[in-house]
């Protein structure tokens, strides 16, 4: 049931938001095995002939499917984890079979028990709102269903999976676009996408090794760039052109698309004082960034004008010259394709060009994500004929901005640490409802007349809300047949005028049930939220206690290895500078004396330097005498002061630093 997968999901978001992830990304999962040994253990299970047995308990429990090569290696890390020396709990042998003794694990099944009530409260809140709304759906559980559904997307490129993940959603991308508004709500689905992401760990073995990757950027990617779709688009592609640099990948565009991009911008700007139904049906629509934005019409075109000196700002490199890809493109199937499904032929060569260049740079047909060094990234709401170039596995030359995202942060840790969670969340859910609730709607040239058409007759009598409640009727794919209401304006003005209003009417009174409904359930909610969270509390706290005691003793061991460092350190400094404290005033006194025998006492019977310079010349002369004396000291000198700076410089600062170094190396080993 896709229920209870939301639940596991819920619970691998909260493993790694609160987890160290020491060996990996598979840490995550280690909870989860752990919990089906538990229940298996309690349920009399004590042995087993083979994995496949765990594999059954893991995946009927989660109700995600567990790989044999990966559930065997979280199992292997579970062995090192809780087997000690005085008990074995958990052994699994060579062909498979394995043995369980008293093992219990329960530290996640009250936040489990936690997240079953707020997946049913999300549940009951979907079908409020669809009952409310005039929204028909066939199960309630839809819903998640939904929120997984770029998972199966993700699949599509790491695991060849063809699973589509049904065909329309549109009750359940109004539902999440909703309650965006409402954090506690929106909370919860965005845990429920993130551990959706995170259980495709399981399906996804990455290669570390760096490679090189060429990134060929769509029009609707620039578009998104320069901030003329969305914000949640713009954060899309500008974050993806961010994570490309930090891996070094090649950002290109072609010469054609830079032009494509200034010819939509130009008849955008053309029709620019027409347009007012347009950007409020289709949020991506450029008019709906421009009235975010407060661009005016000479706005937009300055933008168009400049987009060559905007994309060298954000480090894009133009390939200038395509005239032979255009003439082998012509003769491409691709070319074929889009003909069927562009809107001109123009626009069906450029996409052509884009996918030909792709194939050259690959070289050849590539099964593995991982080894693909070039894409045709779009920011597309849908991929026209992306699917068709999936054939037999292999990988097809588009992705979609957050589609490759999605699988960078999946599988490189620098990717996973630069993207927070709650970005990719954003990003991830923000695309799939606009990919939904753009699919039904109409073309273009359509909205485009029907604005006409209010323009002309409805102007004086229906007002800019009740124009917003119409457009928001057809986003929803509530209000369908707008080339028979163009037709209505044509036909009979009055009745046209009469029938906006009745839509706008039904839309206002969808919303204003919408809004009773939704507060008596949340003030039911709001009862058992506060018994959620004291119960979080409760489990935070005996979490903290725990996480405390182990700090505790942490803190021990490490005061304790820092007492016993410094011991070792003061001893071993002591042995250090034990010669200097030592000789160093013995040497100073002996220098003196020499310098008093020398010169002072020269002429005493019992200065033993005089007898040595007499031993060595008995018949000196007085000049002579003075010159051995001096000889002699100089000599003495230079030795004694020699030993009295080697002294020393064992209590100097930087030589006691140098061998505090060498204590600690020879400490560490």
């Amino acid at each position: 049931m896709n229920k209870d997968r939301a639940i596991t999901y819920s619970l691998l978001t909260h493993i790694r938001n609160t987890g160290t992830l020491a060996n990996g990304p598979i840490d995550i999962f280690i909870p989860l095995i752990k919990r089906t040994l538990s229940k298996m253990n309690k349920e009399g299970v004590f042995k087993g002939k083979s994995l496949l047995e765990i594999k059954k308990a893991s995946d009927k429990l989660y109700k995600i499917d567990f790989p044999i090569p990966v559930l065997k290696k979280i199992l292997n890390e579970i062995c090192k984890e809780i087997n000690t020396d005085d008990i074995t709990h958990f052994v699994l042998y060579n062909d498979g079979a394995f043995s369980l003794n008293q093992y219990s694990f329960t530290d996640y099944d009250e936040l489990v028990n936690t997240q079953t009530v707020e997946i049913n409260e999300l549940e009951q809140l979907f079908n409020s709102f669809c009952e409310t709304s005039e929204l028909k759906i066939k199960n309630s559980e839809s819903i998640f269903k939904f929120i997984e559904k770029n998972k199966f997307t993700l699949s599509k490129y790491i695991s060849h999976n063809k699973d589509i993940n049904g065909l329309d959603y549109s009750a359940e991308a109004q539902f999440i676009d909703f309650f965006k508004k409402f954090p506690l709500i929106y909370e919860r689905i965005k845990s429920i996408y993130i551990g959706s992401i995170i259980a495709g760990y399981i399906e996804y073995n990455s290669e570390s090794a760096e490679r090189d990757v060429e990134l060929l950027l769509d029009t609707n990617f620039i578009v998104g760039l320069i901030d003329l779709n969305t914000p949640e688009s713009t954060h899309t592609c500008r974050t993806l052109i961010k994570v490309a640099k930090q891996q070094n990948f090649t950002i290109r565009i072609l010469i054609d698309t830079i032009e494509e991009t200034k010819n939509l911008l130009h008849v955008k700007a053309d029709y620019f004082n027409k347009s007012f139904l347009q950007k409020k049906i289709n949020q991506e629509d450029v008019y709906n960034a421009c009235d975010r934005r407060n661009i005016t019409k000479s706005d937009l075109e300055r933008i168009a004008d400049n987009l060559d000196a905007t994309l060298n700002e954000f480090g894009i490199t133009i390939i200038q010259n395509t005239d032979k890809l255009k003439k082998e493109a012509k003769f491409t199937e691709a070319y074929k394709k889009f003909k069927k499904v562009r809107r001109s032929e123009k626009s069906a060569l450029h996409d052509s060009i884009a996918i030909l260049y792709i194939t050259k740079q690959r070289k050849n047909k590539i099964k593995e994500f991982d080894k693909v060094n070039a894409w045709f990234v779009n920011n597309s709401i849908s991929v026209e004929g992306g699917s068709i170039f999936l054939k037999n596995g292999y990988q097809p030359e588009t992705i979609k901005a957050d589609d490759l995202l999605n699988i960078l942060w999946l599988s490189n840790p620098q990717v996973n640490e630069s993207i927070k969670s709650n970005d990719l969340a954003n990003i991830g859910l923000t695309s799939i409802i606009s990919s939904t609730l753009n699919k039904n709607l109409p073309k273009s040239k359509i909205i485009r007349e029907l604005d006409d058409n209010i323009h002309k007759y409805a102007k004086e009598n229906i007002s800019d809300t009740d124009v917003i409640l119409v457009a928001t009727r057809i986003t929803n794919n509530q209000l369908k047949n707008i080339e028979e209401l163009n037709q209505l304006a044509n036909d009979d003005k009055v009745e046209f005028v009469r029938r906006l209003e009745e839509e706008a009417n039904k839309q206002k009174q969808i919303e204003n049930s919408r809004i009773e409904n939704l507060e008596k359930l949340f003030n039911e909610f709001s009862i058992k939220t506060n018994e959620l969270e004291k119960s979080k509390t409760d489990y935070n706290e005996k979490s903290g206690s725990i996480d405390s005691i182990l700090r505790e003793r942490d803190t021990k061991l490490i005061q304790l290895e820092e007492e016993n460092y410094a011991l070792h350190e003061k001893e071993e400094l002591r042995k250090f500078q034990n010669p200097a404290r030592v000789f160093f005033i013995p040497l100073i006194i002996i220098l003196f004396i020499i310098i008093l025998l020398c010169f002072t006492f020269k002429d005493k019977p019992w200065n033993i330097i005089s007898h040595f310079i007499d031993g060595i010349d008995i018949e000196t002369s007085s000049t002579r005498q003075w010159i051995y004396r001096i000889g002699i000291s100089t000599l003495i000198t230079f030795g004694i002061i020699g030993l009295i700076k080697a002294s020393y410089g064992r209590l100097a600062k930087n030589k006691v630093e140098d061998y505090k170094d060498k204590i600690k190396l020879r400490y560490k080993k």
